[in-house]
């Protein structure tokens, strides 16, 4: 399993923002819509992500009592909306068809009947005024519940939402809506967020081409398209997604986000690009006639700037790995790089 790397210490904005951190005024962003009752864990979920807040610590965050417009650059630009709990159709300072996404929060321990009410309605109005808005639904605080209570209710949910809608009109049963169980306690709302951005880039088919090719040339078995910063995999090859396997790469980008700026790539430190001459004494053999001797280091290639950690054996984050000097030229790694 090999994980790719996508772009290093990409700033995370939001408004009010200084003038050194203002964005392009020119640059045509993707308008994601966040939408939740309040204390239902919207503000939570965006400063986690995307500030890499401690889950203990969002405890503290203020309610949010007015309009906060972020925006974040990763493989498309985005400008994350988030609204108060108490705010209306009617009080939308920006009309439905700017968005290209909706994300709507519930806790998963309150009462459901008012959440599912606004929900319903902010569903129709969306399908009305623009029916290619993707819809998301976290159903949030998961780890709150046990395994059985939290995916009962998860399910009730998914049906109350469904008889409403059928219950207002039946066109409305076929209204797409993807539904994600969430936590900021482990890496759901990672996996959740980032199916959010899949809907939305359009070269989707053309990222997850390049790593099924990936894949194939260097014999992985799973590779991701990360952004470190916010730890979100924006492709992935063809194979299913491991829930594990994204829980340890995703680990290890934390790790290398938090001492990556401590070290620096193989490839960019003068010290590592010395040449390493074998030993000059020679080793006598039973003949008599002395032999040269085998350098026993390893060599590692790196693509220059890239963060490099060895997993597990046979298991590597960032596009590196490291062999024995004799095994080199014979590794699938070494002959794409070749």
């Amino acid at each position: 399993m090999i994980s790719a790397s996508g772009p290093r210490n990409i700033p995370s904005t939001s408004t009010p923002q200084t003038p050194d951190h203002e964005p392009s005024k020119n640059l045509i962003r993707t308008k994601v819509l966040l939408l939740g009752l309040r204390r239902a864990g919207k503000t939570s979920i965006y400063e986690h992500l995307f500030n890499d807040l401690p889950a203990k610590q969002t405890f503290y965050l203020e309610m949010t009592t007015r309009v906060t417009k972020h925006t974040y650059d990763t493989v498309i630009p985005l400008e994350i909306h988030d609204f108060p709990g108490n705010i209306s159709l009617e009080t939308l300072d920006t009309p439905l068809k700017e968005y290209s996404s909706l994300v709507f929060v519930i806790d998963i321990q309150d009462l459901y009947q008012q959440p599912i009410q606004r929900l319903v309605e902010l569903v129709i109005a969306a399908y009305q005024e623009n029916p290619d808005m993707s819809l998301e639904v976290f159903v949030h605080k998961a780890d709150a519940l046990s395994e059985e209570y939290k995916i009962e209710n998860f399910r009730q949910i998914q049906q109350r939402v469904a008889e409403e809608l059928v219950d207002m009109s039946e066109e409305y049963e076929q209204i797409p809506i993807n539904f994600h169980l969430t936590s900021i306690y482990d890496h759901s709302a990672h996996e959740a967020f980032s199916k959010v951005i899949h809907r939305l880039v359009d070269s989707l088919p053309f990222l997850e081409d390049m790593l099924n090719v990936f894949c194939s040339n260097s014999q992985s078995q799973k590779a991701f398209l990360f952004d470190t910063r916010s730890r979100l995999y924006v492709a992935t090859d063809a194979s299913p997604v491991d829930p594990p396997t994204l829980s340890l790469c995703t680990n290890y980008l934390q790790m290398l986000n938090s001492f990556g700026l401590l070290y620096k790539s193989i490839t960019a430190s003068p010290l590592r690009q010395q040449t390493i001459t074998p030993p000059t004494n020679p080793t006598p053999s039973s003949s008599g006639v002395a032999s040269p001797a085998v350098p026993s280091f390893n060599i590692f290639l790196s693509i220059p700037d890239t963060p490099s950690t060895l997993l597990v054996p046979s298991t590597v984050i960032a596009l590196t790995t490291a062999s024995p000097l004799h095994q080199l030229s014979q590794h699938p790694l070494h002959q794409i790089l070749a």
